[in-house]
């Protein structure tokens, strides 16, 4: 790579990971012993699961797919409502289901990534108080236990819990997803502390069953900047935002002093722009910024701003944590797909520099394998390296599946020849 900024050839790692990452009620179906299907049922949602996409019977093709387009990694969740659908009463054939399906992973040479809770609880959870419960820790160490020791061996890489910041906030602070609590700022951080006890709960379980496993949670962290870097008050939005949505995380599953992660598990999506406004939540968190002397910017169809350079600086920051860090996603919701290309792009070039400049990355999965439901927002929101046909289930790669693939295979990043795609 150029020091002057022109990207030129880089060649990854020996043994990084390629791949996908995936959710199980997102691509499953019929996840019916859950509280986000509760919640479907009564109408709380405005789209409902169904299908989804059928994974559950389709997963030795997707994985096809997988490995035909050079994947050799990747991320599912085992879905805890499945495995325990009546407090204390493990289902042997989820287990045996979710058995099968770690060995398919295997048998085509795909590094399994499991989560052990990506947003979705069972009902009978959710119905007796959730993560405010007072016995949630012990519940959900109790779950990790019985995975860990059933499904277990052959398993290196763990998530402990997805995104506890976003869960917080979406269910208690914009009360979109459940349990629906609105505006509970409260209840929102001690959410967020009992999933971070949930997560070094389970760090301590898996390492003393599987003590070479690596065990993480997946962190969403935005890349967030002042929108005018000379404003005091700019500058102390951004610290704020950084503050709440990415360091106090962090904090809370330390332990004496240590922090309880054997590697930074990295879900980066998009900038933050913000400026200082203190009324409401944006006391807090600052307003996003829109002005023009920012410059061009390209949002998905979700709004979120496609930065690449945004993930060169998250990863950083994340290295000075001094673990090795893994990106557990990374994608954009678009059906355009010269605008997914030069997303694609961008991005990869960000972890060919991040790996030039010193980083310790392990390897890249992207958000998705294929379109899937994505929560509240259905099926309207496209993050597929494949597309799905929902009125079919077919799954089409796209031109960045191509891309990707290619990469993938040869471990070589080339330069963008005259006329290709250029960074998002």
């Amino acid at each position: 790579m150029s020091a002057g900024g022109r990207f030129e050839e880089f060649r990854f790692p020996r043994g990084f990971l390629w791949g996908a990452a995936t959710a199980a009620h997102q691509i499953e179906g019929d996840n019916r012993a859950s509280d986000w299907w509760a919640a479907e049922e009564r109408g709380l949602l405005p789209h409902r699961s169904g299908r989804a996409c059928d994974h559950l019977r389709r997963y030795e093709e997707d994985f096809d797919l997988a490995r035909a387009f050079g994947h050799n990694a990747h991320r599912l969740s085992l879905e805890w409502s499945r495995l325990e659908p009546e407090p204390g009463r493990r289902d042997p054939a989820a287990f045996d289901h979710y058995a099968r399906v770690l060995d398919a992973l295997r048998e085509r040479g795909l590094e399994p990534v499991a989560t052990l809770h990506h947003f979705t609880s069972p009902r009978w959870f959710a119905e007796r108080g959730g993560w405010l419960a007072a016995d949630a820790l012990d519940r959900f160490a109790a779950h990790v236990e019985a995975v860990v020791d059933r499904l277990g061996p052959g398993i290196r890489w763990w998530i402990t819990v997805n995104e506890p910041t976003v869960l917080a906030k979406h269910g208690w602070v914009t009360g979109d997803w459940p349990p629906f609590r609105r505006g509970r700022w409260d209840l929102a951080l001690r959410i967020l502390h009992r999933l971070c006890a949930a997560h070094r709960r389970a760090y301590r379980r898996i390492r003393a069953l599987r003590p070479r496993a690596l065990v993480s949670f997946a962190h969403s962290i935005p890349w967030i900047e002042p929108c005018d870097p000379r404003r005091p008050l700019d500058r102390l939005a951004a610290r704020l935002r950084t503050r709440f949505l990415v360091d106090l995380a962090f904090d809370f599953v330390r332990e004496n002093g240590r922090l309880l992660l054997d590697y930074v598990a990295v879900n980066y999506y998009t900038r933050s722009v913000v400026r200082w406004r203190p009324r409401g939540r944006a006391l807090l968190f600052g307003a996003d910024c829109l002005e023009p002397h920012h410059g061009a910017r390209r949002f998905d169809d979700l709004g979120q701003e496609l930065c690449p350079e945004g993930l060169l600086a998250v990863l950083r920051r994340c290295a000075r944590l001094g673990l090795p860090i893994l990106i557990t996603e990374n994608g954009i919701a678009t059906t355009d797909d010269a605008l997914r290309l030069a997303h694609l792009r961008g991005h990869l070039e960000a972890l060919a520099r991040a790996l030039g400049e010193g980083i310790d990355l392990r390897g890249y999965l992207h958000w998705s394998l294929f379109d899937n439901f994505e929560w509240a927002k259905g099926t309207t929101a496209r993050f597929g390296l494949a597309e799905t046909d929902f009125a079919t289930l077919e799954r089409r790669p796209r031109p960045a599946m191509h891309m990707l693939a290619e990469v993938a295979r040869s471990g070589r990043l080339a330069p963008v020849a005259s006329g290709e795609v250029t960074a998002a």
